[in-house]
């Protein structure tokens, strides 16, 4: 049971280290209400890696679905899918060596500085709802994670941050 416990809390720690940001746009003018149908307009690998691909759409199969729309072969909606993956390199934090000496109010030291760099997976998705080729919604997605991020918490920053993104969708008429 403790072993559970602390796997768990890992694990959130983990998937809380990564950063999500979102960005949302939408035609104020379209009816989300009579529109429950949506089909993408490419299928199969993104670019990604075929496993993150079909993460990415399971997540947002799962998060449509869940707002009431349907994926039809001939949906009303067409779903297109950007992705844009890179690895940057951060620096976290400095570790600092010193060495000093000093007495009766004289002194001296010598200090280094050695930087510790991180590399993190950054993956960037834009997902664009046209109505007929105009343009009626469209949402970005950034993800940051670790390199060498599981295949678990690759699969849990995917999916909520499509959760995230599709969280007021679809817009409410005002």
């Amino acid at each position: 049971m403790k072993k559970i416990l602390l796997l768990s809390a890992l694990f959130l720690t983990i998937v809380s280290c990564s950063t999500q940001n979102i960005a949302v746009d939408y035609d104020r003018d379209f009816d989300f209400e009579t529109n429950r149908t949506y089909s993408f307009t490419q299928t199969g690998n993104l670019g990604l890696n075929g496993l993150d691909s079909a993460r990415l759409y399971s997540s947002i199969e799962k998060g449509m679905l869940y707002r009431g729309f349907q994926k039809s072969n001939d949906g009303v909606l067409t779903l297109d899918v950007k992705p844009e993956e890179f690895v940057s390199k951060q620096q976290n934090s400095n570790v600092g060596i010193g060495m000093g000496t000093g007495s009766y109010g004289f002194g001296g030291g010598v200090s280094v500085g050695i930087p510790i760099m991180s590399q993190k997976l950054n993956q960037n998705y834009t997902i664009s709802m046209k109505d007929e080729g105009r343009l009626v919604w469209e949402g970005t997605l950034k993800i940051q994670m670790p390199l060498k991020a599981s295949p678990e918490v690759r699969a849990a920053n995917i999916q909520k941050g499509v959760t995230k993104l599709l969280q007021k969708f679809p817009p409410k008429k005002k």
